[in-house]
This record gives C-alpha cells, sequence and structure tokens, in this order.
C-alpha cells in the first residue's frame, strides 16, 4: 500500500510540475516589440539597429526648441516644437538657402506688396478648407492687440492689412516696399481661420495642415505627436513622435544613452566626446541659428560707455567659443552668419585687446577691481564661467546669478533693480538668418535692450526701415555696414558666437541636418 501511495504520490507530483510549466509558458509576456530605440549593449561592438526596420515612433528630448513648455502657442516664434510639425508655413528655405514654395504656388511683389497664389485642395486636421482666408485670418490675428508679444509681431512690422484676391490668392500690405519680409514667411505657421474665431484654443489645441496632430501635451513636459491620416505631403517616416522638454543635459544625455531616446539636441563639448567614445551612438552638427549676445541692464556702471567698450575689447570671442564648442566653435563676427543676407563683418576678431580695455576702465573713471552681477540661465552657465574668467583679467569681478528665462528678460527686473549687471543670454531664433531680424529686435522701437534702459539712435531707426525697402543687394550691405558700425560705438550689445546645432543620436536612424535649425521629421531614415 505504501509502495502504491508513493507512486500515486509522485504521478500526482510530475503532473503537477507538468501543469506549473506550461502555466509559466502561457503567462510569460509577450516577445519584445520594436521600440522607440533599441537598448544599449554592454558589448562594445554591437549594434542597436536589429529592429530598426520596423520602428514607427521617436522620441526626442531637448530644450532649446521646446523651451520650458509652459506654451505651446504657434505664434510665439521661439517654440517651435512641436509647432514646425503641426503646421506648414507658406515657403520653406531648400538646403542651397534659396525660397521654395510650400502652401504656397508662388509669390511676387505687385504694386509694392507680396502677393502669395495658393496651392489648392489642402485642409486642415479638423477638415477646414486652407486658402486665402487661412492666411488673412492667420496675419491679422497676429498683427492684433489680441497677440501683444510676438516675435514674428515684430519681424512682421509695417504689415498693414491683408487682401483676399481670390480664394487662393492673398495680398500682404506693407506701410513701405518690404524686401525682407518675404523670408519670415518661411517660419510663421498657417492657422484655420475658423479655429481663430473661436477664441484661445489654438494655443493649447492647435490645428494645422502638417504631417502630424497633437496626441497629448504636458504643460511643461511632453508633447505627443501622431501621424496626421489625411496629410497633403509627403507621408512622415513615423507613426509618433514624442518631445520631452528636459532641462537638464545630463539627462538628455541619460535618456539617449539609455535608450529612452532616439535624439538629444543642445549637447555641449563634453557630451560630444561621451557620444563618440559608444558604439551605436553618433553626433551631427550644423551651423547655429541663435547667436548668444551680451547685453546689460543699462544702469551705473553700464550706463557709461567707456564701461561697455571696455568689455567689447576685453572678451576674446575665439577663445570663448572654442573653449564651448571645439571643432564646432563658430565665434561672431556679425549678428548673423557669413551665410546670412546681410552680413558684413563689422567686429573683426582682431579687435581683442586687453590692454585696450583696461585703459578704457580707467578712462571712464570706475575703480578696479568693479564688482557686478552676471546674470544667465541654466543653458549659458558654462559660457557664463568662462567670460567670468575672461573679465577678471581686464579687472572686472563677476558675480553669477542663475535665473530662470522670464525673469532674466523681464523688464520689471530693471525697474526695481538699484544698479546695473550684465545679461548673458543665447537667443534671437533667426533660422531664416536674415540680419533685418537681428535689427528690428535689437535696435528699433521693438528693441529688448529699450526696456532694459537702452537709449535708441533715431539715425540707426531710419537706416533699418532703407535697408528693409532697398531692393539692391549691394546697397543693403551698404546699409548693414553703416548700422553696425554705429551700434557698435557706445557697445550696447556684444555679439559673442553661434552655438552649433549639435545632436545626439542613437544609430538606428540616420539623419543630417539641413541648415535650418530645425529637426525635419521627412529626412531622418531608419536603418
Amino acid at each position: 500500500m505504501l509502495y502504491i501511495r508513493s507512486i500515486r504520490n509522485y504521478k500526482i507530483a510530475v503532473i503537477m510540475a507538468l501543469l506549473l510549466l506550461l502555466l509559466a509558458a502561457c503567462t510569460q509576456p509577450p516577445a519584445a516589440q520594436p521600440s522607440a530605440t533599441a537598448p544599449q549593449s554592454n558589448d562594445k561592438g554591437a549594434s542597436n539597429t536589429s529592429t530598426a526596420k520596423t520602428k514607427d515612433s521617436l522620441v526626442i528630448v531637448q530644450t532649446n526648441e521646446t523651451r520650458d513648455f509652459t506654451t505651446i502657442d504657434p505664434y510665439q516664434k521661439d517654440i517651435t516644437l512641436p509647432r514646425t510639425l503641426l503646421f506648414d508655413t507658406l515657403l520653406v528655405r531648400s538646403q542651397d538657402g534659396k525660397l521654395a514654395p510650400s502652401l504656397a504656388e508662388s509669390y511676387e511683389f505687385h504694386n509694392s506688396n507680396w502677393r502669395i497664389k495658393l496651392k489648392k485642395g489642402i485642409v486642415f486636421h479638423n477638415g477646414d478648407p486652407f486658402n486665402a482666408q487661412s492666411v488673412k485670418a492667420t496675419i491679422d490675428k497676429l498683427m492684433s492687440p489680441e497677440v501683444p508679444k510676438s516675435t514674428f509681431k515684430t519681424l512682421l512690422d509695417g504689415v498693414t492689412g491683408t487682401n483676399v484676391v481670390d480664394e487662393y490668392t492673398v495680398d500682404i500690405i506693407t506701410a513701405s516696399p518690404n524686401y525682407a519680409l518675404i523670408n519670415f514667411l518661411v517660419d510663421l505657421p498657417m492657422l484655420s481661420a475658423k479655429q481663430l474665431a473661436t477664441g484661445e484654443e489654438y494655443k493649447t489645441n492647435p490645428v494645422g495642415t502638417g504631417p502630424y496632430i497633437l496626441s497629448e501635451w504636458k504643460r511643461g513636459e511632453t508633447a505627443v505627436l501622431k501621424e496626421a491620416p489625411n496629410y497633403w505631403g509627403q507621408r512622415p517616416p513615423f507613426k509618433t513622435v514624442t518631445i520631452k522638454n528636459v532641462a537638464d543635459e545630463a539627462t538628455r544625455m541619460a535618456e539617449l544613452l539609455s535608450g529612452n531616446a532616439d535624439i538629444a539636441s543642445d549637447l555641449s563639448a563634453t557630451s560630444i566626446k561621451r557620444i563618440q567614445g559608444q558604439s551605436g551612438y553618433q553626433v551631427v552638427s550644423e551651423p547655429g541659428f541663435r547667436v548668444t549676445w551680451q547685453s546689460y541692464f543699462f544702469k551705473a556702471p553700464f550706463d557709461n560707455a567707456k564701461v561697455r567698450e571696455a568689455l567689447y575689447y576685453g572678451i576674446d570671442r575665439a577663445a570663448l567659443a572654442k573653449n564651448m564648442f571645439g571643432e564646432f566653435a563658430s565665434p561672431a563676427v556679425a549678428p548673423v552668419t557669413k551665410s546670412g543676407s546681410g552680413f558684413v563683418e563689422a567686429y573683426p576678431l582682431g579687435d581683442y585687446n586687453p590692454e585696450k580695455a583696461k585703459a578704457l576702465l580707467a578712462e571712464s573713471g570706475v575703480k578696479t577691481p568693479l564688482s557686478v552681477g552676471l546674470d544667465v540661465t541654466q543653458r549659458d552657465i558654462d559660457t557664463a564661467q568662462v567670460l567670468q574668467a575672461q573679465l577678471k583679467k581686464i579687472g572686472i569681478e563677476t558675480k553669477i546669478n542663475l535665473m530662470e528665462i522670464g525673469p532674466l528678460l523681464d523688464p520689471k527686473r530693471y525697474d526695481q533693480s538699484t544698479a546695473g549687471s550684465i545679461l548673458l543670454f543665447s537667443g534671437y531664433d533667426n533660422p531664416d538668418r536674415e540680419l533685418y531680424r537681428i535689427l528690428v529686435a535689437a535696435f528699433s522701437q521693438k528693441s529688448i535692450y529699450k526696456t532694459f534702459g537702452y537709449q535708441l539712435d533715431t539715425q540707426v531707426e531710419q537706416w533699418i526701415k532703407d535697408y528693409a525697402a532697398e531692393s539692391d543687394e549691394k546697397k543693403r550691405l551698404e546699409l548693414s555696414k553703416q548700422i553696425l558700425d554705429k551700434t557698435k560705438q557706445g557697445s550696447p550689445v556684444n555679439w559673442l558666437m553661434f552655438p552649433p546645432n549639435i545632436y545626439g543620436m542613437s544609430g538606428n536612424i540616420d539623419w543630417k541636418p539641413d541648415g535650418t535649425g530645425r529637426i525635419d521629421i521627412h529626412r531622418i531614415k531608419v536603418k
């Protein structure tokens, strides 16, 4: 009996073991599906491209194009993601730098205004037709008091209205001829006239004609975009794009190297070295379309022109740029790059002269060492530290004040301050690389520096208007030199360098930036 019972117990045990094995097999998780990024292998020779061809999602971590991601208002020019994936523009700039049609069919300078003929058969994500009324509504809304602050508004200064010629033809009317205006239509998104008429929904749930629709937005954190089902143009390579606002560079790097992101942007030389030492990752770059500038709260001691000129001669822009970006360095000799419209070399690197800087400080009457504040955001903190060391050599001691972008550029802070300070910032989003964009923002009635106590020059203001109205390129360059030479006097702003756009990428995608400063989804290929 004992033997029989043992056999029976043994059979039961075997059956139970088989059942447990079967149950375990049935409850195993499914085989891993291709994710946004393949995991990084510990094997130095391994590649993370094995599942790339079935890849249908892309994850981007960055901060330059999202800013702090507290808004996705398409009228805010400096916030380019997710705008450039949700919206199309009338024109685009090709790889050779020339203007090319997008939503527009053609354009011409007609009776001192710009006439735009539009493509037919295009609709917004909500089914609204794209036509001349869309262009009119977009520009009229932008130029109205309902949009009080926008760089687009500054660039379209002088536009007095729009006129619908027919369903697919519209005139942009200006107070005086403006040949620079057409360049800024490359970046201006076209919005739905119907949505604009309903209030401010366009700020949080924007409707465009672009390759993606907004699926989710977590303020300050993430935007998830899904492929637009009836996009009129070339179908994008990814069904889903996730954009994460990650202000901290080390965190962006961790996201990339852990396989949680495909593209990490806004990288420094330190991060570049880390990526270049990793198998299965790559670094790509393009010339920057933003400029790092240094200006002031124009209170003592920076209400003194000689003190400001001392800083100009005491800053080694070539060394600053090389220290920050090594082989990718691009020190500024003008407010735009050499490929930019209106470029003249007004600030040669040979102007660096620390002895002259010391002499100017002595002539100014201030006592050295001069102790002042240096206000900066996290993005430019490394640049601030290099600048701090350079200024110390000419007798200026700086205390770095780290702050958010809002307080840094808030005119109220200037009003409340009792002394001047140095401001350092990378901005002036200028993918069109048009000098006029900088001139208006810096030296016209729209000047940001005016709110910090800078006294505008009426002669310069008139030259800026003349620059926009001049059709002859040679004469425009002459005006450009006049303006920059004049504004160099007293050095209200120092143009330091053009931070390159440097991206770290997963090895399972291939992309070469096209020089526009934008992540062009259509140019990304899956390996």
